[in-house]
């Protein structure tokens, strides 16, 4: 972050402050306390702009970059001022801990859009696309698929790739970009970033996130590095920062993402698959599996060629997680559901035996 006066915002407004925060801290009301907005986390500190650039402490809350907090002064004039309460997030971009840390992590808070970013340089994954599509209608804010570096690819390559990303994301907007030759910038610029409202930038290493932050601000803002040569990207940022543009917004730059865990209650799932879904409650049978059940509009759909099988396989993998996961972490009802549901197929599967 660039120390310089002109770099920071001058009223709360310019962080994205309205009607709708302002009531949320009243209704606090935690005398002598002042509003401001967490920038970025550390250990055990986080920076906040009120609108000033401050340092505190944030104590047991638990902060993200992008919430709003309620700032007061600790208990004795040596101490740090510090965080009282957290104020209620209107929207939240969230995943699942990798590994065995199955705790829903929340990445960014109080986004208006998040641009899910991908790169054209390197071949597109649409079942990870497919992730990120159902974690980006989950938080609350619009979705929009971002395809970089498109002057690596001819003029119709691009055209193709953005019509396979058109048919799969679920009514989220697309667009093809690139920062060297300025294609699809100003698209972006007039379409999605604004004064006073917040876009978080999502996606792997090496996708170009923190170029597209240079090329809206206009400026050096976030380091850049090279893709490597096994195509992978580095690591150039390595922490969550809000970045506040003069005239242009709010924008959130996030490390790449190497895992992208759904959680158990994501309800961006049916938004992504919104077909599948309307195709499924078609369904002869409430409890169908879609595989050989009389009167099933799935497969029924997937034979008449409106439905392609890969997009069906995409759907069944990522409720199979979620059910997986609820299961693990004591859903009694999905639970029950789970076992009712194999029960049948094993049913159905005897009876063609």
């Amino acid at each position: 972050m660039t120390e310089s006066d002109t770099d920071f915002p001058t009223t709360l407004e310019d962080l994205g402050w309205d009607s709708e925060f302002a009531t949320s801290f009243e209704q606090l009301a935690l005398e002598g306390s002042r509003p401001a907005r967490v920038t970025r986390v550390d250990r055990g500190l986080c920076t906040v702009f009120d609108p000033d650039p401050v340092r505190v402490s944030y104590g047991r809350h638990q902060v993200t970059t992008g919430d709003w907090v309620a700032l007061g002064h600790g208990t004795t004039p040596q101490d740090l001022e510090q965080v009282l309460a957290v104020m209620p997030r209107r929207t939240a971009f969230r995943r699942l801990g990798a590994g065995s840390d199955e705790r829903v992590q929340v990445v960014a808070a109080n986004v208006d859009v998040v641009l899910l970013v991908h790169a054209l340089d390197r071949d597109l994954n649409l079942h990870s696309l497919q992730r990120y599509l159902a974690l980006g209608w989950d938080s609350g804010a619009i979705p929009v698929v971002v395809l970089t570096k498109a002057d690596c690819l001819p003029p119709l390559e691009v055209s193709e790739v953005l019509r396979r990303v058109v048919e799969i994301a679920g009514g989220a907007s697309s667009l093809a970009v690139s920062a060297i030759d300025g294609r699809g910038m100003e698209e972006l610029i007039n379409g999605w970033i604004r004064s006073g409202r917040t876009a978080a930038l999502v996606g792997a290493s090496g996708a170009g996130k923190s170029t597209l932050v240079n090329w809206i601000a206009g400026t050096e803002r976030m380091g850049t590095g090279a893709v490597r040569t096994d195509g992978k990207g580095r690591h150039t940022t390595s922490h969550r920062e809000l970045l506040v543009i003069p005239n242009r917004g709010i924008l959130l730059d996030t490390p790449g993402m190497r895992s992208l865990g759904l959680w158990a209650d994501n309800e961006g799932l049916a938004q992504t698959f919104q077909e599948l879904e309307d195709l499924a409650s078609q369904c002869r049978f409430r409890d169908c599996g879609h595989e050989q059940e009389p009167g099933c509009a799935v497969r029924a759909a997937v034979d008449s060629g409106a439905l392609t099988g890969d997009r069906l396989e995409s759907w069944r993998k990522l409720e199979r997680e979620l059910r997986s996961l609820a299961a693990r972490h004591g859903d009694s009802t999905i639970q029950r559901q789970e076992r009712e549901r194999w029960k049948n197929l094993s049913r159905q599967r005897r009876r063609k035996e």
